[in-house]
């Protein structure tokens, strides 16, 4: 499992009934900048091999294409949104012929060093087993390639629930109060499932802690992680307030929503 699928009766998608699905897709169009400013850097795409993992709309891997990478691969394993994707970009960018997408998990991708660049954005916090992927990042990376890997919000973090408690006012760590059963339940009540677990409903709920031991496990170069960034503003400076106070021991967990890491593969 790469990361949370999306809810049964919902084509492509969020958590409510109208979702505008094309709306979206411009709106994170236009908004693909803020990855780039929160990891504190854009690669340059011309002339490369990109892969992103957890694709979901398409709208990061089609700024890569049109930014001049040589290809780019775009990962979601819903099918649904692989087909959506393929047809969005035909009809929205038919003069793109440098990407395409696929539902294949990277675990099981075949070969290696395919690629000179893996992006992902706010997948992590949902993947079941994230050394495993971490180590398929590494063999389809090719020497001296990076990983560009976003994520928000993560499970114990304010709303780390992604509105799955579905409470009629949404209070930061409600769902941390109401416990996980009745976030399951929630979930279970939506989606017409029977699921027992948090990683069946789509959340990993790692720690940040476990997140940075599974990237030094990696085989991979950390060479910056950041936690917290935003786009400037109120919400940097409340972001820049819970970085401060997740310094203090034991409350990380509960005020880090987000991290942004690159990694080399030396």
């Amino acid at each position: 499992m790469i990361y949370k699928a999306p809810e049964k009766g919902m084509p492509m998608l969020q958590d409510h009934q109208n979702f505008d699905v094309d709306e979206a897709f411009e709106v994170g169009l236009s908004e693909t900048g803020n990855l780039w400013q929160r990891l504190g850097v854009k690669p340059d795409f011309t002339g490369l091999d990109v892969m992103e993992v957890g694709s979901g709309l398409g709208f990061l891997t089609a700024d890569i294409a049109l930014a001049g990478a040589k290809s780019v691969l775009g990962i979601d394993t819903w099918e649904p949104r692989v087909e959506w994707g393929t047809k969005k970009l035909a009809q929205r960018f038919p003069q793109l012929t440098n990407a395409r997408f696929d539902s294949t998990p990277t675990n099981d991708m075949a070969g290696e060093a395919r690629f000179d660049v893996i992006v992902s954005q706010n997948t992590f916090e949902h993947i079941a087993d994230i050394d495993s992927v971490l180590n398929s990042f590494r063999r389809l990376l090719r020497p001296g390639g990076r990983a560009y890997i976003g994520f928000s919000p993560m499970y114990h973090s304010p709303f780390g629930d992604h509105g799955e408690l579905r409470a009629r006012v949404r209070l930061p760590w409600l769902h941390l109060i109401a416990g996980r059963k009745r976030v399951i339940a929630a979930y279970n009540k939506a989606n017409g499932e029977n699921v027992t677990t948090l990683i069946e409903c789509g959340f990993n709920a790692l720690k940040p802690a476990d997140f940075r031991r599974a990237f030094l496990r990696s085989g991979l170069v950390v060479e910056s992680l950041r936690v917290n960034p935003t786009e400037g503003g109120l919400k940097q400076r409340i972001m820049d307030a819970f970085a401060l106070i997740s310094k203090i021991p034991g409350l990380e967990p509960y005020f880090a929503t987000g991290m942004y890491v690159v990694l080399r593969k030396p």
